[in-house]
């Protein structure tokens, strides 16, 4: 192959690339605006801006296909942002507070694609289809290892089941991403307080975060909140004899 031959491979990867990650990313932004059911490949052609569906077509295999992207592209992110965070923590139990803070963080940092997951597992869930199933057993099994470890680490190998408390653990981040799926976008909306007002949000002012208004706490003090709840639980050593 001459070396103008091989520069003109390399440009036409490096092109075909960036239009698969583009066509992605208008799908997310697409299913994050009008949701799975009315997510189509004229849609997502509208938004990415290109002249025809034919382009997505050059790409993806279908709508199913382009989901599936979908859905592999907003778990690689997770990944590249949970993931160091917890293989760096200084210890296992503090792996899992990581990998509870992280979550948080992620999916106050990256709206539309939280939205977009949202969307993909629930409407394919209706439709009999197991993206959402298989993501949530992948997700519970990597808490279930955090937590045996972090119970290794405190002596307390016995005191809880870890896949329990790790479903526990995964529907805790599942009720803030649904909370964030459906906070009204306007001015009835409670206003995140300020950092130098964080007073507000300390340990002895529960109501400051209740469930109804965790909007008035930052996403950190909620993540730390849950992950000081998990903490606390895997301490707990039950009185000899107590069927717990």
């Amino acid at each position: 192959m001459s070396s103008d031959n091989g520069a003109v491979l390399r440009e036409r990867t490096f092109t075909e690339v960036a239009r698969r990650d583009q066509i992605v990313r208008a799908a997310i932004a697409t299913l994050a605006e009008v949701g799975y059911a009315k997510t189509s490949l004229g849609k997502i052609a509208r938004t990415a801006g290109l002249s025809s569906v034919g382009m997505i077509s050059y790409y993806f295999d279908g709508k199913a296909e382009l989901m599936s992207e979908v859905v592999a592209t907003v778990l690689a992110g997770a990944e590249a942002e949970v993931g160091p965070r917890v293989r760096e923590a200084p210890g296992r139990l503090a792996a899992l507070r990581a990998y509870i803070e992280a979550s948080l963080s992620y999916i106050a940092g990256h709206p539309a694609e939280m939205a977009a997951l949202f969307e993909i597992s629930s409407g394919q869930r209706k439709q009999e289809e197991s993206y959402g199933e298989n993501i949530e057993a992948a997700g519970v099994q990597i808490v279930a290892d955090l937590v045996a470890g972090a119970q290794a680490e405190l002596g307390t190998p016995d005191a809880l089941d870890p896949h329990v408390v790790a479903v526990a653990v995964r529907g805790a981040i599942h009720m803030a991403l649904a909370q964030r799926m459906h906070e009204p976008a306007d001015v009835s909306r409670p206003k995140a307080r300020r950092d130098d007002d964080i007073g507000a949000c300390r340990d002895d002012d529960m109501g400051a975060c209740r469930d109804d208004d965790v909007g008035a706490c930052r996403d950190d003090d909620v993540g730390a909140r849950i992950a000081d709840l998990f903490e606390r639980s895997l301490r707990f050593v039950p009185p000899a004899g107590d069927p717990r």
